[in-house]
């Protein structure tokens, strides 16, 4: 028996220009103007649909899975507000360079700003986070109305994977009556196709690099948020043999090596501050993908490279350090291949220097974490020790993802976190999303406000039984007592901490999650085994650390580091 869809034309063209560009998975909010939509994208057996009704937890649900499957997910919601709360996961899309695909229903355009129900100005909704934005003709009553749903749409998924991935929004205008069903007979469409060209370097380009490149004393390479690559992690491991080069990395760059400098506000921490200028390099070169620590920003910032070399085919080129000298339009890989092939590297002692500095920092580091008392810090020296072979890691922001920085152990598992913008607000719907369409166990480390502030992520059918969170819930906002600045203690605890004395026990057993809870080392070391045993049901385990302890030693422990 033939799939019924809308009998609204323009919407079954856009689901066949969807199956056409690659669109395998659709996640769906519920709604009256979008039926349409819900009635084709669930008819076309050629797309996986999801059903999400918190829009703002459908947004980032799609943007975790469209990151493990590295393909564009549609997003499909109705009108009005509902557009507006996939702003948060549209921002972080962007700048995070994931690709997802907006298609919100709309009234006609008559319609706007007349008072009709759950309408708002939905054209360019998104505009500043946004790689293409287009609002589809009602009807095809023409071939020329044809003519255009067809370019736009296939713009938008073209734009969606093209010169760095980033998210789309295809806004369609649907006209009453919304619940008419057809049958459409098979039909071969005839779709423009648009392969994207790839980025070369001129030889005079290519060589006027090469010769700063082989000049240079040190070339430090800051790698920021990456995807695992084992490609790229094989090219920066060879490069990583020449003395002048130094490799630094954080958790979220998914990259391994022995040579590289996988902590780096651990060893920024033992440099002392007249020194610093010593471990500038003449040569930065960066990658897209955001950077955790504030603390090697304000090192090249204080301590301008000669040059600083930004290596991306995307069309947004950051200054983060103020001191870009070239943005280098090609992939990351092809570039270090080109370096590899015809580098002559001069003797140096730059990479030997950051060495022997984080050699000197182990040795603090472990005698710090061996006497700790019961607190953030020490939990997460703990843990690593656990975490199941080959389990994706998904950490939310904040605190959490500052501390894993902390322990080299962590960089052995995939880390996946929201450094696009670095909000709390989706954490945990990306790390549900994500781990939906992968094949291994997913673990979510979240802070309590964090978790609390994206308890709808939990509101789905969409939870694997392997799929594990661990909440620190240490009263509130602990970040806010290890950066902020000078503030009464009423400020504090009221404004920034809010600080808070709950459980989520009973949260997440609404939600049907098996609870664990500790509140001390000994407590955790029991129920660890358990919890990471148990895969039969979808669980939590939340571990309480002392509020206002946990600051103190915190930045006790960077002190000693010294």
């Amino acid at each position: 028996m033939s799939e019924q869809y809308s009998d609204i034309k323009t919407v079954k063209a856009l689901v066949d220009l969807c199956v056409e560009n690659g669109i395998k998975e659709a996640v769906i909010s519920p709604g009256s103007r979008n039926a349409p939509l819900i009635f084709s994208f669930s008819a076309c057996q050629d797309i996986k649909c999801y059903t999400i009704v918190d829009e703002r937890s459908a947004a980032f649900f799609a943007l975790g899975m469209a990151q493990q499957l590295n393909r564009p997910v549609a997003l499909v919601c109705t009108s009005g507000t509902a557009a507006l709360n996939y702003a948060p996961a549209v921002a972080e899309a962007y700048y995070q360079q994931v690709p997802l695909v907006v298609i919100s229903a709309d009234r006609p355009q008559e319609w706007i700003d007349q008072a009709d129900g759950q309408t708002i100005r939905q054209n360019n909704i998104y505009a500043n986070y946004i790689k293409f934005s287009c609002t589809l003709p009602v009807d095809l009553d023409s071939p020329q109305n044809e003519w255009q749903l067809n370019r736009l749409v296939t713009d938008a998924l073209f734009h969606a994977t093209d010169s760095g991935c980033g998210p789309v929004h295809i806004n369609i205008p649907l006209d009453e009556p919304l619940y008419g069903r057809a049958i459409y007979q098979p039909k071969k469409k005839k779709t423009a196709l648009r392969i994207a060209a790839k980025k070369q370097l001129s030889e005079i380009e290519a060589q006027a690099l090469l010769e700063k490149w082989n000049a240079a004393e040190s070339v430090m390479i800051l790698l920021g948020m990456l995807k695992p690559n084992e490609e790229l992690s094989s090219l920066l491991s060879e490069l990583a043999e020449t003395k002048n080069v130094l490799v630094l990395t954080e958790t979220t760059s998914n990259m391994l090596n022995s040579k590289f400098i996988q902590s780096i506000d651990k060893v920024l921490a033992s440099i002392n501050p007249e020194d610093m200028a010593l471990y500038t390099p003449t040569l930065l070169i960066t990658f897209d993908g955001q950077l955790t620590s504030k603390n090697i920003k304000t090192l090249l910032r204080q301590n301008k490279p000669k040059e600083h070399w930004h290596v991306s085919v995307a069309p947004n080129t950051p200054d983060t350090y103020r001191a870009l000298t070239a943005s280098v339009d090609v992939e990351p890989v092809d570039f270090l291949k080109l370096m590899l092939d015809n580098s002559a590297p001069k003797k140096s002692r730059y990479q030997d220097s950051w060495l022997i500095q984080k050699d000197k920092v182990v040795e603090k580091h472990s005698y710090f974490i061996e006497r700790l008392p019961w607190c953030d810090l020490r939990f997460f020296s703990l843990l690593k020790d656990y975490i199941p072979a080959q389990t994706a890691v998904q950490v939310a922001n904040s605190t959490p993802i500052r501390y894993v920085q902390l322990f080299e152990e962590y960089n052995q598992f995939p880390f996946f976190a929201n450094r696009g913008t670095n909000g709390i607000d989706g954490c945990t719907s990306t790390a549900v999303g994500a781990a939906s369409v992968v094949d291994v166990s997913t673990l979510f480390i979240t802070g309590d406000l964090s978790f609390y502030y994206d308890s709808n992520a939990l509101w789905n059918s969409y939870l694997r039984p392997d799929f594990k969170i661990i909440v620190i819930n240490n009263g509130g906002g602990g970040i806010f007592r290890y950066v902020s600045g000078a503030m009464s203690n009423e400020e504090m605890e009221s404004f920034f901490e809010v600080k808070q004395d709950i459980s989520c026990e009973h949260l997440v057993k609404g939600f049907g999650l098996k609870h664990y809870a500790c509140e001390s080392e000994d407590e955790l070391l029991k129920v660890l085994p358990e919890f990471f045993a148990n895969n039969n049901q979808a669980s939590v385990l939340e571990v309480k650390t002392p509020r206002l302890e946990n600051a103190k030693i915190l930045k006790e422990y960077f002190n000693q580091l010294k």
